[in-house]
């Protein structure tokens, strides 16, 4: 294997909002990929969401039909014929180990695996693999949705390859038309470490009553040169559930008891958890969007009540101010 082997085909383990999208965009790219999960239904209904998601993570409908579904118990060993898999499976070490150490029994010498992981270790994950599977073994971390946001952290090991770094990270700069950003395998790597200490000042923003969620997603979104989706609208495209797991995680490895307090998630977001209003996946999160007989609407949370509420234009003399300035650092 070289630096130049292309990658021909891919395997996406667990069909889930992030696998079965990263599945998509692989398709995109005109490269087959194989979805799996626990059972053939399970992958088909994971791929069947992905295709009715807005915005659509295929360039077009027949990328499609590049994606093939099957069971981990019936279909794990068509892994043995990919160049490529990436396990994307339920955030949970124990789980994850479980299926690395199926994919170790059958995967081909010079396959590459990657974790889509947004926090858990990459190095124990690995732990009692064989030594060609460490040697191919890393981080490869997708943003939500897959296909528009630009960036994947690319994170080895001591242990990696680095031929295998150069490889992955040619592949998905070329044919995945990504940003990538090598990071060394450190509490929620670089951009969650640093987004999440920003998602938690503004939701301790909200937290103080001074501001509703649709000033403080006006803020936090074009004006300072960032996605519409600005912070609350990109929380329930994510998932609070994925936000929950990410913060656990930091929390868990971050040995300071400050830099953990920095960290905390206010207990609203907690509660909508319990709830399940874990966002887009759910049909509720910090926004709803609610049949009504024109169409639908969107409906914003009342964090004080827990209650949906029109949505409410932002009025923001600062804002308005600063829209005629083109250049976003003079803007901000």
């Amino acid at each position: 294997m070289t630096a130049g082997s292309a990658i021909r085909s891919v395997a996406v383990l667990g069909a889930g909002t992030m696998g079965a999208q990263i599945a998509a965009h692989v398709a995109n790219a005109g490269v087959p990929a194989l979805l799996l999960d626990l059972t053939p239904e399970i992958a088909r209904d994971g791929l069947k969401r992905a295709r009715e998601l807005k915005p659509d993570p295929f360039f077009t409908p027949a990328a499609a039909t590049l994606v093939t579904t099957g069971g981990f118990e019936t279909d794990l060993d068509r892994i043995a014929d990919v160049d490529w898999i990436v396990e994307a499976v339920v955030e949970q070490l124990d789980i994850k180990r479980a299926l690395l150490e199926r994919i170790d029994a059958r995967r081909r010498g010079d396959t590459i695996v990657t974790s889509n992981t947004s926090g858990i270790p990459i190095a124990a994950m690995a732990e009692g693999r064989s030594d060609d599977f460490r040697r191919h073994w890393l981080g490869t971390h997708f943003f939500n949705p897959p296909r528009y946001l630009r960036l994947v952290e690319i994170i080895p090991t001591p242990e990696t390859d680095p031929t295998v770094v150069e490889r992955i990270s040619r592949f998905a700069d070329l044919r995945l038309g990504k940003g990538v950003v090598v990071a060394k395998d450190t509490p929620n790597f670089i951009a969650n470490h640093i987004g999440l200490f920003g998602v938690v000042q503004i939701l301790r923003a909200l937290e103080s009553g001074e501001y509703t969620i649709e000033e403080l997603d006006a803020i936090t979104g074009p004006a300072l040169g960032r996605p519409k989706s600005a912070t609350f609208r990109t929380m329930d495209i994510a998932g609070l559930d994925v936000l929950g797991h990410v913060t656990r995680n930091l929390a868990a490895r971050l040995t300071s008891g400050e830099a953990r307090r920095q960290f905390a998630l206010p207990p609203l977001v907690e509660a909508l958890i319990e709830k399940g209003w874990v966002g887009e996946k759910s049909g509720q999160g910090f926004y709803k969007r609610q049949k009504t007989a024109d169409g639908s609407e969107i409906l914003t949370l009342d964090p004080a009540t827990l209650v949906y509420r029109p949505r409410q234009s932002p009025r923001l003399p600062a804002l308005d101010a600063a829209r005629a300035i083109d250049d976003v650092g003079e803007r901000i």
